[in-house]
């Protein structure tokens, strides 16, 4: 009997908790006995040496990338977690066309959390036009419209409500 699998894509804006999330989601998926495939956009792009092109169209040839290869991964049976910014309509789409057992999970944030939250800089070199290319700055975001799991990553909510929020939806659809 062939194993169903299935992919998590986990997208929000830079700083939104994507990786932190996801990292916690598949450490609390092997404890339950699953090996869960983690795949995030920056090790993914230093992993395959994809280019760094940041422009919108750069960014989504790769987010066409990340989404092929989580089928690929999936239609043979592995559980798939996704982080990632890739926020595209076309890519949203495509996901829900082709991907058997597909979950869109969205880190809702604000920008001004976000601009607190900058790690790496990004918003605030965005802002004073240090850098280009920054999505919800220069580039628009395509904001999932109907994601199955939408997560307000801020204020009072944890990562470990976001964590469970995710388990839940694993349990619930997986029993």
């Amino acid at each position: 009997m062939k194993k169903l699998g299935k992919v998590y894509w986990i997208c929000g804006l830079a700083g939104s908790g994507k990786t932190t999330i996801a990292e916690q989601f598949s450490k609390k998926l092997k404890l339950k006995g699953f090996t869960p495939v983690l795949l995030d956009g920056d090790n993914i792009r230093e992993s395959f040496d994809l280019p760094k092109d940041f422009s919108y169209e750069g960014r989504l040839k790769l987010a066409r990338i990340y989404s092929r290869l989580a089928k690929l991964l999936s239609d043979q049976g592995f559980l798939v977690i996704v982080s990632v910014i890739a926020m595209f309509d076309e890519i949203f789409s495509y996901n829900r066309k082709n991907i058997k057992n597909y979950t869109e999970v969205f880190l809702d944030v604000p920008i001004g959390e976000l601009s607190i939250r900058d790690k790496k800089k990004l918003y605030s070199k965005g802002l004073k036009g240090e850098i280009k290319n920054v999505v919800g700055i220069d580039i628009k975001p395509e904001f999932p419209k109907n994601p199955d799991i939408k997560i307000l990553n801020y204020g009072s909510s944890t990562v470990n409500d976001s964590v469970n929020k995710l388990e839940s939806h694993y349990e619930k659809n997986n029993n």
